[in-house]
């Protein structure tokens, strides 16, 4: 019993203090429930622009289009023939005038109130003609020329014709002359082109060794060359160049032009020499375009002897000349042969530089010691265009 009684006290005292949240809103929630309002039908948008469309379409077309009864009523050519074919004199048009009342939808449609007239020569005229009668019914004049029959009711179909009119030329004397005899063909003119001359100014590293010897010494030369364009393709150079000509070779290929007889025999020679050379080329275009061009050369040189030393090597102990030199006495035209391929790029229409792998073979013997001189290197050079354009 006494867990009872403390279950009902427990009961009592949450009941009789409530601690309970009171908010507005819920009992304004509570009441709306309890007596809802009647929902409003919402007509869609959808259906409020297209009934506008509509409306407006509707608009459009009664503004547009007309209805047949506001139309003017159409007035009626009507053709009268009064025989007047075979009357062949001519009366008064104003006493031929004949009024027809308008009917409407009958025939020709004439809006204007026009009468159609005639005149001698068959062409048509309108002459407007309101004629208000005590009805005040607008009615059409007819006006029957003599001769002529008024067309009515009847679609007019011009005839074509196929004659030309001359075209007549005012104060404009036209004479034509006849050709007599073969004409004479049409020459174009001939332009004469200035000759071109290509300036070259040149240096050209070698390497330098008498044949069968086996060694090669590092040369070279600088000088000036000419070149003369005789076509596209084809062109001739010449020039002069400083060279420097040093060489090892064994004794046994030194064979010079002397009776003088060494006592003890050198071993080995090292000539250093200073050369004119003088090339002839004729050099032949293969490819070229606006910028690059390739060129094969081949031709002669002369070499010009202007200073030749020689010094001597020795193998043993004993030392025999040291040295001997040559000035001047040894010309050899046209006595090596030139073989290259030229590189060229244009820098402009009067400027261009090359790059020019060469070979000079021997022909003859060359210089006091009759050595088989030959060369290999490469000419770089600078050109500059001096009369016309380049091609």
């Amino acid at each position: 019993m006494k867990e009872g009684k403390d279950i009902d006290k427990l009961f009592k005292d949450g009941l009789g203090n409530p601690d309970l949240p009171f908010n507005d809103l819920d009992w304004d929630n509570l009441e709306e429930r309890l007596h809802p309002k009647p929902k409003r039908r919402v007509v869609p948008v959808v259906w409020l622009a297209a009934v506008a469309g509509i409306a407006a379409m509707l608009l459009i077309v009664f503004l547009l289009v007309k209805p047949l009864d506001n139309q003017p009523d159409a007035n009626k050519v009507v053709k009268t023939d009064k025989g007047e074919k075979n009357n062949p004199k001519p009366e008064n048009n104003a006493s031929k005038a004949t009024e027809t009342p308008l009917k409407q939808n009958d025939g020709m449609v004439n809006k204007d109130s026009a009468v159609v007239t005639t005149n001698e020569a068959g062409r048509s005229h309108l002459v407007e003609k309101n004629i208000l009668t005590d009805t005040d019914a607008p009615k059409l004049a007819f006006v029957e020329p003599a001769n002529t029959n008024l067309l009515a009711n009847k679609v007019y179909q011009p005839a074509l014709s196929t004659a030309i009119d001359p075209v007549t030329f005012k104060d404009q004397n036209l004479i034509a002359s006849v050709a007599i005899g073969k004409p004479q063909p049409f020459k174009e003119p001939v332009l004469k082109k200035k000759p071109r001359l290509v300036l070259s100014i040149l240096a050209a590293p070698d390497l330098t060794s008498v044949q069968k010897s086996g060694t090669s010494n590092l040369s070279g030369g600088f000088g000036v060359e000419a070149t003369y364009i005789l076509s596209k393709k084809l062109s001739v150079t010449t020039g002069a160049t400083y060279a420097k000509k040093i060489y090892d070779s064994d004794f046994s290929l030194y064979r010079p032009n002397t009776n003088y007889v060494f006592k003890i025999i050198p071993s080995n020679i090292h000539a250093n020499c200073d050369v004119i050379d003088i090339p002839l080329n004729v050099n032949y275009k293969v490819f070229g375009n606006s910028r690059n061009a390739i060129s094969v050369s081949t031709g002669l040189s002369s070499y010009l002897m202007l200073k030749e030393k020689y010094s001597y090597s020795y193998d043993g102990a004993y030392q025999g000349p040291q040295e001997y030199e040559v000035r001047g006495r040894n010309q050899h035209y046209l006595g090596i042969a030139n073989i290259g391929v030229e590189f060229q790029h244009k820098i402009n229409n009067n400027l261009s530089i090359s790059a020019k792998p060469f070979m000079k073979i021997p022909l003859t013997d060359i210089g006091y010691g009759n050595s088989r001189l030959s060369s290999t290197g490469v000419a770089v050079s600078v050109n500059m265009n001096l009369f016309g354009k380049g091609n």
